[in-house]
C-alpha cells in the first residue's frame, strides 16, 4: 500500500512540476499575492498607521501645525535676542513658552496652564520635560515679578531648552 501511495505521489509531483498549466497558475497566484500585499500596505497607510506607529513609539502624537509658520515664529523670537534691550529677552521667552504650550495642546497634553500640561506628561514621553518646566518657571518669574532681571545668556539658555523641545517633537 505504501509503495502504491508513493508511486501516486511521485506521479502527481512530476505532473505538477512539468505542467505548463500549473506553471501559469503559480505565476498568476504569485502576482495576485503581490497585489494583495501592496493593497494591504496602502490601506494601512491611508488609515493612518504611520501616526499610530509614532504614537506607539513616542507615546504622543506629533503636532500637525504648519512647520513654515512655526519656523517663522521661532525666527522672530530669535530676532528679539539681537536687541540690546533686556525687555526683548523677556518677550522672547514669553513667546517661546506660549508656542510650547500650543504644541503641547496639539500633541495631546491639554490643560489650562503650562504647569498642568507638563504634569500630564508621563515619564519617557518627553525627554525635555524637565528643561521645559525649568524655562516655564522663569517665564512665571517674568510675569509675576516686575523686578525680575533676565540677562541675555540666561535667556539664550532657556530658549535653547525650548529649541530642544521643538526638536524633540520634530518641528525643526
Amino acid at each position: 500500500m505504501t509503495q502504491v501511495a508513493l508511486a501516486i505521489w511521485t506521479a502527481v509531483t512530476n505532473f505538477l512540476d512539468d505542467s505548463v498549466l500549473f506553471l501559469v497558475l503559480k505565476f498568476f497566484l504569485f502576482i495576485y499575492v503581490a497585489v494583495l500585499l501592496v493593497d494591504i500596505v496602502l490601506l494601512l497607510v491611508l488609515k493612518g498607521l504611520s501616526s499610530d506607529l509614532k504614537t506607539a513609539l513616542y507615546g504622543t502624537e506629533r503636532p500637525l501645525t504648519s512647520k513654515n509658520k512655526l519656523i517663522k515664529r521661532w525666527e522672530a523670537i530669535l530676532a528679539r535676542m539681537e536687541s540690546a534691550n533686556p525687555s526683548q529677552y523677556k518677550v522672547a521667552l514669553l513667546e517661546a513658552d506660549a508656542m510650547a504650550g500650543e504644541i503641547l495642546d496639539e500633541i495631546g497634553f491639554p490643560g489650562p496652564t503650562m504647569k498642568e500640561k507638563l504634569e500630564g506628561v508621563k515619564g519617557g514621553q518627553l525627554e525635555t520635560r524637565d528643561r521645559l518646566a525649568e524655562s516655564h518657571e522663569v517665564r512665571n518669574q517674568i510675569v509675576h515679578d516686575a523686578t525680575f532681571v533676565l540677562d541675555k545668556d540666561e535667556a539664550l539658555r532657556h530658549l535653547e531648552n525650548f529649541r530642544a523641545f521643538f526638536d524633540e517633537v520634530e518641528l525643526f
